[in-house]
């Protein structure tokens, strides 16, 4: 079975470090792959330059896999539809930006 853990961003880079590191940090269950599909919605800041960053030291760290994509058109809905189509996991989980989750949440 496979997770996707879908953040749609804007322009809060920081607060997507720490929602990144949160999930990195849950408790993973054992018969399921999780991975992490972010989409940078109009962003401005540097979003990509931290979503470029986490990618290259993903494998390195064994850190949740990620796969993000741009948005250029500005709006939550926006980010939402162009994610369904590229999700090819059993289950997705939604997780804002400015979330932390609980060390089981991914359990």
């Amino acid at each position: 079975m496979n997770l996707t853990i879908l953040i749609c961003t804007h322009n809060r880079a920081s607060l997507l470090s720490r929602t990144l590191n949160s999930l990195n940090q849950a408790h993973r269950p054992a018969d399921c792959r999780v991975d992490i599909m972010v989409i940078a919605n109009a962003c401005t800041d540097d979003t990509a330059d931290v979503l470029e960053n986490y990618a290259r030291q993903a494998s390195n760290r064994e850190w949740l896999p990620l796969d993000w994509y741009i948005e250029t058109i500005p709006g939550k809905s926006h980010a939402l539809n162009s994610a369904i189509p590229k999700l090819h996991s059993e289950l997705v989980a939604f997780v804002d930006d400015d979330h932390r989750v609980d060390r089981d949440y991914l359990k």
